[in-house]
């Protein structure tokens, strides 16, 4: 059976101070790198066949760290899997993006909680289009521009897990981003919701079944440790 794990990348500095990284990347901190152990832990014996990774550095940091019990695994760098481009936002607190972005969508944004269900109930596009309009610089992606890339990814990472699968040669890991994390699971499981974002070090196994791809839930145990 086809099976594909899905990994958000251990925690960052950012991620603990509240900034918005996208395609600028910030270290990892001590928490997660332990939660990044905890992940090699959690795939030691899990037969891996392939592993993809975003080549931003967060994620490749996390990858080493989870592959440290498959040594003879080499994973493949993707450009397709970075996280969304937040345009003149990256780097900036997450507040001043999410704030207009939720009311152009007439939600109210409040870390806790944030009505993420509401805002992102029609899918992703509409929410990062909504980023791109109002991005003063132009630069932030469409939700075309993610919706192509995440086509293309999951092509090469599907094929790898068929290929895997019909020769009985083990799963597939993709270490990468939480929001585009949400769109991959989103385009791959249609009617699977997965909330507003895996935590960090979150594991999404999802497998083929009766002709479809089924997902199980979130696994954050990785990402509690203290």
């Amino acid at each position: 059976m086809a099976q594909i794990h899905f990994v958000r990348h251990a925690e960052t500095l950012f991620n603990v101070s509240g900034q918005l990284q996208g395609w600028c990347d910030s270290p990892l901190t001590e928490r997660g790198e332990r939660q990044a152990a905890a992940l090699c832990e959690r795939m030691r014996d899990v037969p891996l066949a392939a592993a993809f990774v975003s080549d931003l550095t967060r994620t490749r940091t996390t990858m080493t760290a989870a592959l440290a019990g498959h040594p003879q695994l080499e994973p493949t760098p993707l450009r397709e899997l970075r996280e969304w481009h937040f345009g003149s936002w990256e780097g900036q607190p997450n507040a001043d993006l999410w704030t207009p972005v939720f009311e152009a969508h007439g939600k109210r944004y409040a870390p806790s909680p944030a009505d993420w269900p509401g805002v992102t109930a029609d899918g992703f596009d509409s929410v990062i289009d909504s980023i791109h309009r109002l991005d003063p610089i132009g630069r932030a992606e469409t939700g075309a521009d993610v919706t192509a890339r995440v086509t293309a990814a999951l092509e090469i990472v599907v094929a790898a897990a068929g290929r895997a699968a019909e020769q009985d040669a083990g799963d597939v890991l993709v270490v990468t981003h939480g929001s585009v994390l949400g769109s991959l699971l989103r385009s791959l499981v249609p009617e699977h919701r997965f909330g507003a974002s895996v935590p960090n070090c979150g594991v999404v196994s999802v497998s083929w079944q009766e002709g479809k791809w089924a997902a199980a839930g979130v696994d954050s145990s990785c990402g509690q440790v203290a």
